[in-house]
């Protein structure tokens, strides 16, 4: 089973009073589409606002809390603030993953003690310039190899299979040799097929959009 996943989430550098900075991804929200059409979709409850840089919180936060509060109960809820309501724990969101994977309803916990395993699910990630999505998405339950039994340890990237599919039509097409590989790009995003991209910087709608891809490049 192929699963699209994104990620929204707040980066930057703990400064300790005494010791060099660490660096640190904070998870904002997660979106999850199943290519048999299920969606998982979770706003965390556990993120500094604070914390967030000034893009992140005008392209992100305050987009998703006009999305998630409505009419008065923007007078009872503020966007810094919104997310402890109406968000869940990270424990919670990793359950949640789990379960919607593999359509299996046992505990996280459970399943680490009697070493359940999940190769039978073939499960598959797709995302978009994968690599920090991945990092976020692993950190749900700890370490690399704290993934359940069965995950695959590492996420396919659909902009290194966005490339792929360009260097491929400049070679079968004549004449495209001699144009640059973002030229090209640019040319396949004028197909009508194209999958285009709405409601950026929203997990859900991300996920989809990197399903539709998916299926652009396969012709699916």
């Amino acid at each position: 089973m192929k699963y699209f996943l994104d990620t929204e989430f707040i980066e930057g550098f703990h400064k300790p009073l005494f010791g060099k900075r660490r660096h640190f991804i904070d998870l904002i929200s997660i979106g999850i589409v199943a290519e048999d059409g299920r969606e998982y979709y979770a706003i965390s409850s556990e993120y500094d606002y604070h914390k967030a840089d000034n893009w992140v919180k005008d392209n992100v936060i305050h987009k998703l809390y006009c999305q998630t509060i409505h009419g008065d109960n923007r007078n009872r809820f503020r966007a810094d603030r919104f997310h402890k309501t109406f968000g869940k724990t990270n424990k919670q969101i990793a359950q949640e993953v789990f379960e919607f994977c593999t359509q299996d309803e046992i505990t996280l916990e459970k399943a680490k003690y009697y070493d359940i395993t999940y190769k039978y699910c073939d499960i598959e990630f797709y995302a978009y310039y994968a690599d920090y999505d991945w990092v976020v998405f692993c950190s749900l339950f700890g370490r690399m190899i704290d993934l359940p039994n069965g995950f695959p340890m590492y996420c396919k990237d659909l902009k290194q299979e966005l490339d792929n599919y360009v260097s491929k039509v400049r070679m079968l097409k004549i004449n495209t040799m001699d144009i640059s590989h973002e030229y090209q790009l640019d040319i396949i995003k004028t197909d009508p097929n194209y999958p285009k991209q709405e409601n950026e910087h929203s997990a859900i709608d991300d996920a989809k959009w990197n399903m539709e891809l998916f299926n652009f490049l396969n012709k699916i």
